[in-house]
C-alpha cells in the first residue's frame, strides 16, 4: 500500500493544469488547453487514488488514464503547435485525437511510448526551427526536453527509491507543463 503523500506531487500537476489550461483556453489556444486537461485528469485520478486510500481499487484506472490521456495530451500539444485550426474544427480535432489515442491504447499498446516521445521530439524540433515571435518561446523546447528526459530517465530510475522517483517524476511533469503553457501563451499573445 502506497502512502497518502503520493497524492502531493500529483496535486502539483493538477494545480498547474488548472491554471495553465484556463489561461490557454482564454487565450484561444484550445488544443494546448485540452492537453492540460488530459494531464490534469490523469493526475486528479492519482490524487483521489492516494488521498482517499484507494490505491488498489484505482490502480488500473490511474495507470490507464495516465497512458491514454498522456498520449492524447502530447498529440494535442503537437497539433496545437503545428496547426492553427479554426475554432469550428477544435471539437473534431479533439475527438480525432481521443479516438487515435484510444485505438493505440486498446489495440497497439507497444506504440504508446514511442508515439508519445515522437510527438514531444517533433514539438521540440519544430519550436527550435520555427520559434514564435515572443522572447519566451525558448520555454517550449525546454518543456519538451524536460518531459522527454523525465520520461526516459526518471520514471523508472533504478538509482532513486520508489517514493523519490514518483515525486520527482510528477514534479518535473508539472514544471514541463508550466513551461510549455507559458511558452505557448506568450507565443499566442505576441502573435496578435
Amino acid at each position: 500500500m502506497m502512502p497518502a503523500h503520493y497524492a502531493l506531487s500529483d496535486a502539483a500537476i493538477v494545480l498547474v493544469t488548472i491554471f495553465a489550461g484556463n489561461a490557454l483556453w482564454r487565450g484561444g489556444r484550445h488544443l494546448p488547453a485540452f492537453a492540460m486537461a488530459c494531464f490534469g485528469v490523469a493526475a486528479f485520478i492519482g490524487v483521489v487514488r492516494f488521498g482517499a486510500g484507494l490505491q488498489d481499487q484505482l490502480a488500473a484506472l490511474h495507470g490507464g488514464a495516465s497512458q491514454l490521456l498522456g498520449l492524447a495530451g502530447a498529440v494535442a500539444i503537437l497539433s496545437g503547435y503545428l496547426f492553427r485550426p479554426a475554432d469550428r474544427h477544435i471539437i473534431s480535432i479533439i475527438a480525432l485525437i481521443l479516438c487515435a489515442a484510444t485505438a493505440i491504447f486498446m489495440f497497439a499498446q507497444p506504440l504508446l511510448g514511442p508515439v508519445f516521445l515522437l510527438a514531444l521530439v517533433i514539438v521540440f524540433l519544430a519550436s527550435i526551427v520555427r520559434p514564435g515571435p515572443s522572447g519566451r518561446t525558448w520555454l517550449v523546447p525546454i518543456g519538451c526536453a524536460l518531459m522527454l528526459a523525465n520520461t526516459l530517465f526518471i520514471r523508472r530510475a533504478a538509482w532513486l527509491d520508489e517514493a523519490a522517483a514518483w515525486h520527482v517524476y510528477h514534479v518535473l511533469i508539472a514544471l514541463a507543463l508550466a513551461a510549455l503553457a507559458k511558452g505557448l501563451m506568450s507565443t499566442e499573445r505576441d502573435a496578435h
